[in-house]
């Protein structure tokens, strides 16, 4: 698969101050490569569905040890920083009456 030069950008691992998850993203052997980690007990999340649209970074992670499972954009920002779109995935059940 070609990747865009754009995703250059996205390079690195990222973070934010009060978060104990980090994503590492990098092209590696020509595939793009997205990693999480929990910082908090080192525990690495598992990464699904990469995909790079020149300028949308996007991704799913899930926590093996809990199945939370969450959906990820990375937007180009200003300087060293991208913009961090995420949602949560949840599966709920119908209440018995």
């Amino acid at each position: 698969m070609a990747i865009s030069p754009s995703i250059q950008k996205f390079v690195g691992t990222w973070t934010e101050t009060d978060q104990c998850v980090e994503y590492s993203v990098e092209v590696r052997d020509g595939d793009l490569v997205v990693t999480g980690l929990d910082t908090s007990d080192g525990e690495m999340l598992r990464i699904e569905d990469i995909s790079f649209d020149g300028s949308e970074l996007r991704f799913t992670s899930v926590c093996p040890s809990t199945d939370f499972v969450l959906t990820h954009v990375f937007r180009s920002a200003s300087g060293d920083e991208v913009e961090h779109e995420f949602t949560r995935i949840e599966t709920w059940s119908k209440k018995k009456p």
